[in-house]
C-alpha cells in the first residue's frame, strides 16, 4: 500500500470538504508554477475529469480531489518543498495519510 501527501487546509484531510480548496484555485496556483506541467488527465465519477500535474524528471503527481490536492509518487526534497510552496500559496499545509 502506498503512502500518499495530501495539500489540505483542515487539520486531517479526510475532513478537507469542510475547509475546501476549491477546484478553481487550485488550477489557477499549479498553471501558473514554473515546476509543474500538466500532463494528461484521470476520471474520477465522483468529481469528472482532472488535470494531474507533475515535475520535470520527478516520479510524482499533484491532482485535486474533493477540497484537497492529492500527491503521489516517489518523495524527494525538491517535491516537498515545490509542495510546502503550492500550500502555501493556497494558506493550506502538507499532511501525510495518517494526519
Amino acid at each position: 500500500m502506498g503512502y500518499d501527501f495530501h495539500i489540505t487546509r483542515a487539520e486531517s484531510w479526510p475532513e478537507s470538504e469542510q475547509f475546501p480548496i476549491e477546484r478553481r484555485e487550485w488550477e489557477a496556483v499549479a498553471n501558473a508554477h514554473p515546476e509543474l506541467s500538466q500532463d494528461g488527465y484521470f476520471v474520477s465519477s465522483d468529481i469528472g475529469r482532472q488535470p494531474v500535474y507533475t515535475i520535470s524528471e520527478e516520479v510524482i503527481s499533484f491532482s485535486w480531489g474533493i477540497g484537497r490536492v492529492d500527491i503521489s509518487g516517489v518523495f524527494t526534497d525538491k517535491v516537498m518543498e515545490i509542495a510546502e510552496n503550492l500550500a502555501s500559496q493556497l494558506k493550506a499545509t502538507v499532511v501525510g495519510d495518517d494526519e
